[in-house]
């Protein structure tokens, strides 16, 4: 019980954290610029060197959502939720960005600029993302299982 009452005191700090950080950076710049970043960076159209920049900004952008801080009170206070998100959308980010890197081929409505040709080797794996014992984003591939051949055949009646 003291453990969970510990675990819970720790969680509740941190999510009132903004109220309490000095006023510097509102949590919507941050949010704004993100998704800036991300359309221009890691948009439909991706070539290495701008997705390999994007872990950068996003590194930087991480370290200001830790500082952001929000006003007002807890009832109704949509600054706060988006602080509380910053966090969230910075780890979607990165893992998008990280699995775009290690895709290098085009196939469907994202494409590489610098791979424009689908490679057959892409459809026999799913890229992962896990989180490792250093809390660093570890990216790995998943061999997919060999696929019926009822199934197979209809993709290449397809093509």
């Amino acid at each position: 019980k003291e453990y969970l009452e510990h675990v819970w005191a720790a969680v509740a700090k941190e999510a009132l954290a903004p109220f309490e950080r000095n006023p510097d950076e509102g949590p919507y710049k941050v949010q704004y610029e993100l998704q800036d970043m991300m359309q221009d960076l890691v948009g439909i159209v991706r070539v290495e060197d701008e997705m390999v920049r994007a872990l950068g900004e996003i590194e930087k952008l991480k370290a200001r959502a830790a500082k952001v801080w929000v006003a007002g009170n807890r009832e109704y206070n949509p600054g706060w939720h988006t602080a509380l998100d910053l966090d969230n959308l910075m780890v979607v980010s990165e893992a998008v960005t990280r699995s775009a890197i290690e895709r290098k081929e085009s196939r469907g409505g994202h494409f590489r600029d610098d791979y424009p040709n689908k490679d057959p080797a892409y459809s026999t794996f799913n890229i992962i993302l896990r989180k490792g014992p250093d809390g660093e984003m570890q990216v790995s591939r998943q061999p997919l299982p060999e696929m019926r051949a009822d199934l197979k055949q209809i993709i290449e009646e397809n093509k």
